[in-house]
């Protein structure tokens, strides 16, 4: 399914290294890989990984960063979605769009000039307007549907129509182009074209049922920053209205195609309402770069394609198991952001989420897909306690971890509070310079090491205001960050320490005296 979050990315600073890319933090492998265990130092592990979402398809990102580079909105869907063929769509193609927030079983509208029903059968009937009406309701009685509205007085009075009461009713207002949908919570939605309260089982349900084109003019933007380059944005454009259109030959009930959250893709309409504040979900760019690409959509031979996308694939797509959705490395995916992150797991939460093994004592990737860093996305993971052992999916673990992709591996150490932890931070953490840890943190005479892909940095207890940190990349591998983030030379910095130790035992000295 389609995600609409953004990773941040950082310049590379102080040392001049070359760019953190995901091949950069380890080797990009065409064969599964198994990594070793990993047991808990200081009650704690660091999960590191690259991208944020499921990775199959487009990457959005991806789409900027191959947009940045000078690809077309054609050349950018060939590149994730190889041996498709654009096409359209017939003009004026409708789609059945679930409200998923108006879930109270009614259809509430706000008052205004031009607003109508129309049953099924095509008996139209506009609505009094004025100072008396205050807010419009179609709910459910048995089989039929009956409409009352809220007076002056704040009560509720049922209003007899002309129209069918056995047949599907639809709201709408050709003046404005959109009617106002109020929402349980009290809150307002401006909907285009027309909505309906449509009967499932023994419920209702608010659809909104739009054009193609008048839908896109909310979900574009909604997915993908309409800021961005018009290639990017265009690229999306298409992708979402193939998506959708997928839904018109599978639709996901009888009464409505498509739902409006992130399971589907995110349609807000119009504008939302809260209060004194009225926000738009349209924006002049993203509706230029849908009517660029009008009616276009994706096929795979007949079939309109699955067109799924995420925010970051990491620098690798993954397999989605049709031809135009395999595995392969993205060069672009990283070009705007750095798409790493890391994330410190306690073995308290470990135990807390998987209570059936005691206390946590290892954790062990066991399968990986092949394709991409560290051996690829995590199929399979193990964890191992005093009770017993656990073996679940990578998409259940990365699911109750709160993990943003499967594409990551496991350190031990870097508790969050601890030296090494609060210097990474300190220096901007995976996508700094210092970058990702790439190896467990280990003890070392007078305190613990950690190794990252742009550093070293040792943590000594008795001397924490040093805490050397040396390059093992860039200009200067002799050389460690002083207190004040100023290259050093590394000899000069040891005498120093040695200095600081004597002082020490000579105050003990004195102190003894």
């Amino acid at each position: 399914m389609p995600s609409h979050r953004f990773l941040g990315r950082l310049a590379v600073g102080v040392a001049a290294l070359a760019t953190l890319g995901v091949a950069a933090l380890s080797g990009a492998t065409s064969a599964a890989a198994v990594d070793d265990s990993v047991t808990p130092l200081n009650s704690n592990i660091v999960i590191t990984g690259a991208g944020w979402g499921h990775g199959k398809g487009m990457s959005q990102w991806g789409a900027y960063g191959a947009a940045d580079a000078g690809l077309s909105y054609r050349q950018i869907l060939a590149f994730y979605y190889p041996t498709t063929t654009v096409s359209t769509l017939a003009a004026g193609t409708r789609l059945r769009v679930l409200i998923s927030a108006d879930d109270d079983g009614r259809l509430d509208v706000a008052p205004a000039t031009g607003l109508l029903i129309k049953d099924a059968a095509g008996t139209t009937w506009t609505l009094p307007s004025g100072s008396n009406y205050r807010r419009w309701r179609i709910s459910r009685s048995g089989s039929s549907r009956v409409l009352h509205y809220l007076n002056a007085s704040g009560t509720w009075v049922k209003k007899s129509t002309p129209l069918s009461a056995s047949r599907n009713w639809a709201v709408s207002n050709p003046d404005r182009g959109y009617v106002t949908v109020r929402l349980p919570g009290g809150s307002y939605r401006d909907l285009r074209d027309r909505v309906w309260l449509r009967f499932l089982g023994t419920g209702a349900r608010t659809v909104n049922s739009l054009t193609m084109e008048n839908y896109l003019r909310s979900v574009v933007p909604s997915e993908m920053p309409a800021s961005w380059p018009a290639a990017a944005v265009q690229a999306q454009s298409v992708a979402a209205r193939s998506y959708a259109a997928r839904y018109l030959v599978r639709p996901l009930t009888s009464v409505y195609d498509i739902c409006d959250t992130t399971y589907c893709q995110v349609y807000r309409g119009l504008a939302t309402r809260s209060g004194s504040t009225r926000t738009v979900h349209e924006y002049e760019a993203s509706t230029a770069a849908a009517q660029d690409t009008a009616g276009q959509v994706l096929r795979s031979g007949t079939a309109i394609a699955l067109t799924m996308f995420s925010s970051s694939n990491g620098g690798w797509s993954a397999d989605g198991g049709t031809p135009y959705l395999v595995a392969k490395e993205d060069p672009y995916d990283g070009r705007m952001r750095n798409q790493a992150w890391s994330q410190a797991v306690s073995s308290a939460r470990i135990q807390k989420l998987f209570p059936s093994i005691g206390t946590f004592r290892a954790l062990k990737i066991v399968d990986r897909d092949g394709s991409g860093s560290w051996g690829g996305r995590v199929d399979t993971v193990t964890l191992v306690g005093s009770s017993g052992s656990v073996t679940v999916s990578g998409g259940t673990f990365k699911s109750r971890l709160g993990l943003r992709e499967r594409l990551f591996h496991a350190v031990a150490g870097l508790a969050p509070g601890t030296g090494n932890w609060d210097r990474w931070q300190s220096l901007g953490g995976t996508t700094s310079w210092v970058g990702a840890p790439i190896s467990s943190e280990v003890k070392v005479a007078g305190g613990l090491a950690a190794r990252f892909d742009g550093a070293r940095q040792v943590w000594l207890p008795s001397h924490s205001r040093i805490n050397a940190l040396r390059f093992e990349h860039g200009r200067c591998s002799r050389c460690v960050l002083g207190e004040d983030d100023v290259l050093l030379d590394r000899a000069a910095v040891l005498r120093r320490q040695a200095g600081l130790a004597e002082q020490e035992q000579e105050q003990e000295v004195r102190r003894r005296e």
